[in-house]
């Protein structure tokens, strides 16, 4: 009775022991556990998660971006997007009226690739500032636009086809060309109020005396200019940006296809996303990885008319803007023909830590009021359209390429390097001619 007495206290007392250890580590545990959730919390506190800037690296600093800015734009554009629908499908919808980019054989001289692009804006807000209206590219000579830019999102723009479906379908007392409206007609004219009273269903426009800026103007426009927030933008290159980004930010499949080797130089990125919001991390023109690089990418464009003398200042001018912010300085040159071209590159390796890009040589110099070269290799493979492309595809890289450019330098009177310049939207600094001395003069461009 005793042994069994004593067995029964000793199990007695190994329950309690064992309860009051389950007790302990139970409460050591939630104190542990409580201990770590609040430093977590002031960890988190402390160190709130950052939203991902729009553009990050050295090039950075020479984004012309403000954030009031880029919210006025991206707001515009968002509004573009959701209420302008120019691509339409025919015959199902069939818009009241029709505006035409036009540039074929039997139209007057359409100019180099830079006057078309403006030429395009002007008529791309005209048609949007009309209740109803449609846009389309008519231009066929010396190739096609949408054999290089696609429309993003795709209903921003009909193409050459489908503009021939609503043309061939016309009556020919329906089509009205408009040539050269100018600056007073722009501001002034009902222009809507004339084509009903003339039963015109189609325009075809393609120079321009005035431009869009003339258009802000119009008082019958203004209830559409509202609707798409354009009427609080006030540069003229604001109006550009944003029709680039819906006309020319998207390369087409064939041209992409010549830009590939160029994508780390792009930024790492052949085409910019069709998202709004300034912290979508696929909304920033370069990627993560390029931007561990910490390039510095200056795009240098020279016209067909420059001096050796100008072409030395730019030169010294980009060795001394990489000079004063980085060692891992990239340029990329673009000129209208080899010898320029060849000139820019032999200046610019004179200079140390700038590494030179461009295009690669078996690309023809023709810009779009250029026959040409007729010098490439072309495959026994390759229709006509494609060899076209290839013939005229290094005006449309170099200006795409500019216009991914962290900094941009050239000449004041440049058309080229100005539009790419407007897409940009980065530092650009310009040649000054000065009539009372030949110095280098290099000033940032101002119209903008």
């Amino acid at each position: 009775m005793t042994f069994l007495r004593t067995l029964k206290t000793k199990g007695w007392a190994s329950l309690v022991a064992l309860i009051l250890i389950s007790i302990f580590l139970v409460s050591s545990w939630d104190t542990t556990f409580h201990a770590e959730k609040l430093k977590q919390q002031s960890q988190y506190q402390q160190k709130p998660k950052s939203k991902p800037s729009f553009k990050t690296g050295i090039g950075h600093k020479f984004d012309r971006f403000t954030p009031t800015r880029r919210q006025l734009l991206s707001s515009a554009l968002a509004h573009i997007r959701l209420g302008y629908v120019a691509n339409r499908t025919p015959p199902y919808s069939t818009p009241p009226l029709l505006v035409l980019y036009t540039c074929r054989s039997d139209t007057t001289a359409c100019g180099s690739l830079d006057n078309r692009l403006v030429n395009i804006v002007n008529a791309y807000y005209f048609s949007m500032l009309q209740q109803g209206s449609a846009f389309a590219y008519d231009m066929t000579l010396p190739v096609k636009m949408e054999w290089f830019f696609e429309s993003s999102p795709a209903y921003m723009s009909m193409n050459v086809d489908q503009a021939n479906y609503y043309l061939e379908r016309a009556e020919i007392h329906q089509i009205k060309s408009e040539t050269s409206l100018s600056t007073a007609e722009l501001v002034q004219r009902r222009f809507m109020d004339d084509y009903q009273s003339e039963r015109i269903t189609i325009v075809k426009a393609s120079q321009w005396k005035g431009n869009w800026l003339d258009l802000k103007e119009n008082l019958w426009m203004k209830p559409l200019r509202d609707k798409y927030r354009l009427n609080h933008l006030l540069q003229k290159s604001d109006w550009f940006w944003l029709a680039s980004r819906l006309l020319f930010s998207k390369p087409s499949l064939s041209l992409r296809g010549h830009l590939e080797p160029y994508r780390e130089l792009m930024g790492g990125k052949l085409e910019l996303s069709e998202s709004l919001s300034p912290f979508d991390p696929d909304n920033n023109p370069v990627t993560p990885d390029f931007t561990a690089k910490r390039w510095l990418r200056i795009g240098l464009r020279v016209g067909k008319f420059s001096t050796q003398e100008e072409v030395v200042c730019l030169c010294a001018h980009i060795a001394n803007v990489c000079r004063k912010n980085t060692d891992n300085c990239h340029v990329f040159i673009s000129a209208p023909n080899r010898n320029l071209h060849a000139t820019l590159r032999t200046e610019l390796n004179k200079h140390q830590h700038v590494a030179v890009h461009a295009v690669a040589e078996g690309y023809g110099f023709a810009d779009l009021d250029q026959e040409s070269e007729n010098s490439l290799d072309h495959s026994i493979f390759d229709s006509s359209d494609d060899r076209l492309i290839r013939d005229y595809a290094r005006t449309f890289m170099d200006w795409v390429i500019l216009s991914r450019m962290d900094y941009l330098v050239g000449q004041e009177k440049d058309g080229f390097l100005k539009t790419a310049a407007w897409a940009a939207q980065v530092q650009t600094d310009v040649t000054v001619h000065n009539t009372t001395s030949r110095n280098c003069r290099i000033m940032p461009m101002y119209d903008w």
